[in-house]
């Protein structure tokens, strides 16, 4: 069993950066809602000017910037851990993803 995640880790290595984009972009999407709220709080008694283009830049390039460099940050988390747990760490963390977005109702 334990040679067989070895080689499966040893393929998935090729699909790490990948995997922590979609991990980075499941956490946007299950927690951009609260961010955006938040946002408006912080930004409500201004201008409508204002609030737009705060909130195009935070949507547009926020969001972008954010989803790159934690990409970058969680692939390289990702590649300190050894072949034979890195399929079973991935499946742990879309398994609690899904968990907290079920019970936060965003399924």
């Amino acid at each position: 069993m334990t040679g067989l995640l070895i080689e499966l880790g040893q393929w998935f290595r090729g699909y790490q950066y990948q995997s922590a984009m979609a991990i980075i972009a499941t956490l946007l999407v299950i927690f951009g809602n609260d961010i955006n709220n938040n946002l408006k709080k912080l930004v409500a008694k201004q201008h409508f000017i204002i609030r737009s283009a705060i909130f195009v830049l935070v949507c547009a390039f926020g969001y972008g910037v954010l989803t790159v460099w934690l990409t970058g940050l969680l692939s390289t988390q990702l590649s300190h851990i050894p072949d034979v747990y890195i399929l079973p760490v991935i499946f742990v963390i879309f398994s609690l993803l899904g968990i907290y977005a079920q019970k936060q109702r965003h399924i």
